[in-house]
């Protein structure tokens, strides 16, 4: 086990999980979240076979992940995946941020086909919905999804540089943002997460940062400025915060996790611990 202590703060590295591949594995995944019984979902984005070939001859590997996470190293299982690649009715192309409901829903948007579509945990496909465009409810380039405590779902609007909130069953509510590197403005958006208090943190992409609004769009901090060094970001591409309000970036560019406390000060990076091939791997050698 490694261990890191950084501002007060203990880190132990357990283990990690998954692999390339389908099945027990994953291809570009790159959204991932929790249901009531703590199974864990991830969204592989795919790709394309063969570059400068129509991706509907080529592309593969769109999906979500079913999985058992364990209590410990080893324990986790797969159970099974969903989502496959085309763009007929439940099917995803370009898919982007993954999100879960009270009733463990999963909706997954994807950006090439501008909609959201909602999953029962069984894979089932319940609803669609979204159109191009830039109107109220349509979308360019949907990623980032989460989800509050009443169902409402923030929609990462990102080629919009906005964000859109939705009820459960696709009906626009509100919207907030506009191009731009001011205040509660954005340049492609992509990665969003609520912290307890109800904050929203959308992560600013080609700003290189990441704002905390208030769940109603007013701007109240940002985190990060483009650059290598300590705190600096280059094309962030998500978010979460924890229990105690530290607020952990993506940082996509940097090829790391950069760590800020509630207050915006940067702390410390992590750059993966692991030891020894996953157990899925392992399975395959």
């Amino acid at each position: 086990m490694v261990t890191r202590i950084a501002a007060g703060r203990t880190y132990d590295f357990s283990h990690a999980m998954g692999r390339g591949g389908v099945g027990a594995g994953f291809n570009s995944g790159n959204a991932l979240a929790f249901s009531s019984d703590n199974l864990v979902y991830v969204l592989s984005r795919g790709g394309e076979a063969v570059t400068a070939v129509p991706w509907h001859r080529t592309a593969r590997g769109a999906r979500v992940t079913k999985f058992d996470m364990g209590l410990h190293a080893g324990d986790e299982e797969f159970i099974k995946e969903f989502g496959e690649t085309g763009n007929g009715r439940g099917q995803l192309i370009w898919p982007a941020g993954l999100a879960i409901d009270s009733r463990d829903d999963i909706y997954v948007s994807d950006e090439w086909m501008n909609r959201i579509n909602v999953y029962d945990t069984d894979g089932n496909l319940l609803r669609e919905w979204g159109t191009i465009g830039t109107g109220d409810g349509e979308f360019d380039g949907p990623s980032g999804l989460v989800m509050d405590s009443n169902d409402n779902l923030y929609v990462v609007d990102s080629r919009n540089h906005r964000v859109q909130k939705f009820s459960s069953d696709g009906r626009f509510v509100a919207k907030f943002g506009s191009p731009g590197d001011g205040e509660g403005q954005f340049n492609t958006p992509w990665g969003i997460t609520l912290d307890q208090d109800g904050y929203l943190y959308v992560v600013d992409t080609n700003n290189h940062r990441v704002q905390k609004l208030t769940n109603e769009g007013q701007f109240v901090a940002q985190f990060g400025s483009y650059g290598d060094g300590r705190g600096e970001l280059n094309h962030p591409s998500d978010v979460t915060v924890d229990p105690d309000g530290d607020v952990y970036v993506c940082d996509w560019g940097n090829d790391r996790v950069q760590a800020y406390d509630p207050s915006g000060s940067f702390f410390t990076s992590f750059v993966g611990d692991a030891q020894q091939l996953t157990k899925w791997s392992q399975m395959m050698h």
